[in-house]
């Protein structure tokens, strides 16, 4: 059976399913230049439901030529018009005989601009409008919006910068775009971004030859001009990844073995009101911001895999009070910044952070100003020392504060007597024990003698002694 007679039966199967599924003979119907028939007889040729026109120069020309082609015996449900020559094509105005069509094929013509939208009633599964030079404001933006059952899409090689408006209603979408010099890059992220979270997504014909340009304002490549479509699905596959109520965007590119890169990913999930770390990073995430939070946990850090490759944590204005699980972790011996201002630490595991400072590379940028700390002697022996000898470590050094006096004191400016209890502080309190007792024994003295001498001069006993009673063993004393 040959082409020709497979596309009738394709076609009308393709108008009770309303899909076209991906296969060679799913592509819109289209003749090749040595099909058009010659210029001095009628300029379209019908076969069964299928028509073929060349040369025409308007509208109206093309539903004349079809009239010459042959009766009207069934629907035309494919039509392809090959090099036509006009200002306008008014889609809107097309006559009710056009509803039935399922393929419908503009290429190798020069239209100044296309009008008006497909109507409702359309069934149109394949649009072909590829080679064509057209104006450069060439349609309407909303001119396919109604084609619900739009399945394939051509506007190769038109030399055309967006996209027009598409709905894509079908399981499976086939866009073709290669070869337009002026595409932009964000009108075709636009399209895949209004996909996400759908089953109906566009799949690319012929990728390797379809490239977009980056805008001025187009902030994913700001160093690339000419961007390939592959470059443009890693940006839209982070948007898919990207946690929910975060922002997510390139970061740049890494170096793997010298021998490819990577696209890295940047997530931005501040001021969201978030308990714990967001799960499920887009990968090759390097950069998270979770600032002012209610994070009060970093074990999604270490349990979750999708931060294997973390390397800035900023997670400042939360309410994180250890950081003990970062003890072994991938994270610590790889990252360059963790940046936990203004938390609620209580103390800071020197041991932990010691061994990444130590390491004979750039980086490892901690930032803990603004914890309070509860401070006690060995703050002001090992904690004050520790942070002044690793202050290019951690900038902010002199913003780490002690909680736990009446005011609160920057742990640099702790002072050993005020923190430290020692022996020395015993002693001062033994002096005056000792003073208070040497004072009590003089009174003593001065008292026994004073009573002496009164009894020896008048004769007196002191109160105490002449109230007491007589003992048997007072003649010892007399």
């Amino acid at each position: 059976m040959g082409r020709r007679s497979i596309f009738p039966l394709l076609f009308i199967f393709c108008m009770y399913v309303k899909i076209i599924q991906c296969d060679e003979l799913a592509k819109c119907y289209t003749q090749p230049v040595e099909s058009c028939p010659l210029q001095n007889k009628c300029k379209c040729v019908k076969t069964g439901e299928l028509s073929f026109c060349c040369h025409l120069q308007s509208y109206e020309d093309l539903v004349k030529n079809l009239e010459c082609s042959g009766p009207r015996l069934q629907p035309i449900t494919a039509l392809h018009i090959y090099n036509m020559t006009t200002d306008n094509f008014n889609f809107a105005k097309m006559s009710p005989e056009f509803n039935k069509l399922i393929s419908f094929s503009i290429t190798n013509s020069y239209i100044r601009r296309i009008l008006g939208r497909f109507p409702h009633t359309n069934e149109i599964t394949c649009l072909n409008m590829s080679n064509n030079a057209f104006g450069s404001e060439w349609q309407e933006p909303l001119a396919f919006e109604n084609l619900k059952y739009l399945a394939r899409l051509d506007l190769s090689n038109i030399n055309i910068t967006r996209l027009p408006s598409i709905k894509i209603q079908v399981p499976h979408f086939w866009l073709d775009v290669s070869n337009n010099k002026k595409m932009h890059c964000d009108s075709i992220l636009d399209l895949m971004k209004s996909c996400i979270g759908l089953k109906n997504k566009p799949f690319f014909i012929n990728p390797n030859e379809t490239f977009c340009l980056s805008s001025i304002g187009f902030h994913w490549f700001n160093s690339t001009e000419k961007l390939a479509l592959s470059q443009v699905e890693i940006i839209n596959k982070i948007f898919e990844d990207c946690p929910q109520n975060c922002s997510c965007k390139s970061y740049g590119y890494d170096m793997v073995q010298d021998t490819s890169t990577l696209h890295t990913v940047q997530v931005d999930c501040s001021y969201k009101q978030l308990s714990n770390l967001p799960e499920n990073l887009p990968e090759n995430t390097v950069l998270l911001n979770v600032t002012n939070n209610n994070i009060t946990s970093i074990e999604t850090l270490i349990s979750d895999h999708t931060y294997k490759t973390l390397r800035y944590l900023y997670a400042d204005e939360n309410k994180i009070s250890n950081i003990l699980s970062l003890e072994g972790s991938t994270f610590i011996d790889n990252f360059l910044v963790l940046s936990l201002r203004l938390n609620q630490l209580k103390s800071i595991p020197m041991y932990i952070l010691q061994n990444s400072f130590i390491k004979e590379f750039e980086g490892h940028i901690v930032k803990l100003g603004g914890n309070e700390l509860q401070c006690d002697c060995s703050t002001v022996q090992s904690l004050k020392i520790w942070l002044l000898s690793n202050r290019l470590h951690i900038p902010d050094y002199d913003e780490i504060l002690c909680d736990n006096f009446q005011y609160k004191l920057k742990v640099i400016d702790l002072d050993q007597k005020l923190a430290c209890i020692t022996q020395a502080d015993w002693t001062h309190y033994m002096y005056y024990v000792i003073v208070a007792e040497l004072s009590v024994l003089l009174l003593l003295i001065g008292k026994v003698s004073y009573d002496y001498w009164v009894f020896k001069t008048a004769g007196y006993l002191p109160w105490p002694a002449s109230k007491m009673p007589k003992l048997p063993c007072d003649w010892v004393f007399e």
